[in-house]
C-alpha cells in the first residue's frame, strides 16, 4: 500500500515541475521585453548610475533569490517526509508529506497571482471617451449625405 501513494505522490510531482521544464519561457513576447528590461538595469548597474532602474533590478534579483531559498527548502522538506512516509511506512508522515506538497503548491499558486497582480498594474490603460452620439429618433432625423446607408438593395 506504500507503494501506492509513492507513486501517486510522485507522479503528482512530475505532473508539477515537468511541464516547467519542456516549458520554454525565454521565446514569449512578455519575456522578451523583461529580458530587455533586465539588461538595461545590469548595463545601468555596471555604469555606475544610480537609476531606480538599477535599484528596482537589485530589488527584484533580492526578492527572487529570497523566493528560490523557500521553493528549495519546501522541496527538500517534502522530499525528506516522503522518503520518511516510505520508509517507515507511516501514514502520519504520509499526510506531513502530503501538507507540505499542498504548501508547496500554494506557494507557487501565490508567486504567480503576484507576478499577474504585477503584470496587470504595468500595463498601460487607454481612456475611451464615453459619450455617445445621439441617436436619430425618427427617418427625418437620419443624415444621409454624412453617413450613407450601409443596407443596399441589389436585384431587380
Amino acid at each position: 500500500m506504500g507503494i501506492f501513494f509513492f507513486i501517486l505522490i510522485a507522479g503528482a510531482w512530475a505532473a508539477f515541475l515537468l511541464p516547467s521544464f519542456f516549458d520554454h519561457r525565454r521565446d514569449s513576447p512578455g519575456e522578451t521585453t523583461h529580458q530587455y528590461a533586465v539588461t538595461k538595469a545590469r548595463l545601468g548597474a555596471v555604469a555606475g548610475s544610480e537609476e531606480p532602474l538599477a535599484e528596482e533590478y537589485h530589488a527584484a534579483r533580492s526578492s527572487q533569490a529570497k523566493r528560490q531559498r523557500v521553493f528549495v527548502v519546501l522541496l527538500v522538506l517534502a522530499s525528506l517526509t516522503l522518503v520518511l512516509a516510505v520508509t517507515t511506512s507511516s501514514v502520519v508522515w504520509l499526510g506531513v508529506a502530503i501538507t507540505v506538497d499542498v504548501a508547496i503548491g500554494a506557494y507557487v499558486g501565490l508567486i504567480i497571482y503576484m507576478r499577474q497582480q504585477r503584470s496587470l498594474r504595468r500595463q498601460n490603460v487607454v481612456h475611451l471617451d464615453h459619450t455617445a452620439p445621439a441617436a436619430p429618433t425618427t427617418a427625418d432625423d437620419l443624415d444621409f449625405d454624412a453617413a450613407p446607408p450601409s443596407v443596399r438593395i441589389i436585384g431587380g
